[in-house]
């Protein structure tokens, strides 16, 4: 497994940490197991911790704190720089998992159209073992 953290494609346009490009500027993402399904044997069982939904700037203001400045402004003034969060993954019966809630995945993608909530949205990576 490589050091470097997943690239991260991320669609869910109505989170704070969304940036044009299908970027996340969200300093760690947590993948979880959907709450009620508790295991994922889909990608619709699982969800992305660090959604936060964006609606105010009092939203984005509360965002701040799980924000990953740095990267974004490598991103703004280094053609071709993509801004990566670090991803914990709490799916262990997904074939990326690994020790310590790391991700192999050399990148990742989350989605959720319409998104309100962070059971609204799903990693589109998640492959059951």
């Amino acid at each position: 497994m490589s050091s470097a953290n997943p690239l991260v494609k991320c669609t869910v346009d109505q989170c704070t940490h969304y940036m044009p490009g299908d970027q996340c500027m969200a300093a760690k993402i947590s993948i979880y197991n959907d709450e009620t399904a508790a295991r994922s044997s889909r990608t619709t069982d699982t969800l992305c911790k660090a959604f936060h939904p964006r609606k105010t700037v009092g939203d984005i203001v509360g965002a701040f704190h799980n924000s990953n400045i740095g990267g974004v402004v490598s991103a703004a003034f280094l053609s071709g720089t993509q801004v990566t969060p670090s991803v914990e993954c709490f799916v262990s019966n997904c074939k990326h998992w690994q020790e310590s809630n790391l991700c192999s995945a050399r990148s990742i993608a989350v989605s959720g159209i319409n998104a309100s909530l962070n059971e609204d949205t799903d990693c589109q990576t998640f492959e059951p073992k």
